[in-house]
């Protein structure tokens, strides 16, 4: 009994050390191989609790190695937006102008009824008071509600087109070829933006467009020799 007790709090305390250098969120906000490689490693763990005859290296040598490949891919990701949009995918707009589009929910396998429930847990009692709702990689829905639904501001009074969000149209050097045909623009029209702001591609990090056609960008930092 007391060997199983202190095999549990020393698992305990590598799994608390490990997941924290992963530097995850809350289980909610995992994206699917960060979930996986959680789930995998709790697996792991439990079985020197259970068999007490099992050296306790025989979990903590595959946690290191799930840990260290999760590490890894995290960086890689964060260097390679083709990967990460191929191991994540892109936010997904669920409502666009007020529209429900549809196939996009048979796509990502989400019912009416699920939707409407995930609004009601945002407090959003009525559908029609959406003008965005986008599905994000973790699963979780972002909502923007129409201008005539939102808290009165003096900026509200005398705006009277739709508010506008900032839609992805590149992200650290990568452009978002699906945000750039919805919107209805091309690569004309962001060479053009690319030459109003005076830089190539290479050195956006982040170009955004709002509805009313203003956008924004942020240069890429030039890392230090």
């Amino acid at each position: 009994m007391a060997s199983i007790f202190l095999r549990t709090v020393l698992i305990y305390f590598f799994l608390s050390v490990a997941l924290k250098l992963m530097g995850k969120r809350q289980i909610g906000e995992l994206e699917v191989g960060e979930l996986v490689s959680t789930l995998l490693i709790s697996e792991i763990a439990a079985i020197p609790i259970d068999d007490p005859d099992l050296p306790l290296l025989n979990a903590v040598i595959p946690i290191l190695f799930i840990l260290s490949a999760e590490i890894l891919l995290s960086a890689i990701k964060n260097h390679s937006a083709k990967l990460k949009h191929l191991i994540e995918g892109d936010p997904v707009y669920i409502i666009y102008k007020g529209k429900i589009r549809q196939q996009v929910l048979e796509d990502n396998r989400i019912s009416i009824n699920e939707l409407l429930s995930e609004l009601r847990v945002l407090g959003i009692a009525d559908i029609s008071e959406v003008y965005y709702a986008i599905l994000e990689q973790s699963g979780k829905l972002s909502v923007t509600l129409r201008a005539d639904c939102q808290p009165i501001t003096k900026q509200a009074l005398t705006e009277e087109r739709e508010p506008g969000i900032a839609h992805l149209i590149v992200v650290d050097r990568e452009v978002n070829e699906t945000n750039l045909r919805a919107l209805g623009y091309d690569r004309v029209w962001l060479n053009r933006v690319l030459a109003q702001h005076g830089v190539r591609l290479p050195e956006v990090y982040l170009l955004t467009v709002d509805d009313l056609g203003s956008t924004s960008l942020v240069k890429k930092e030039e890392k230090n020799a």
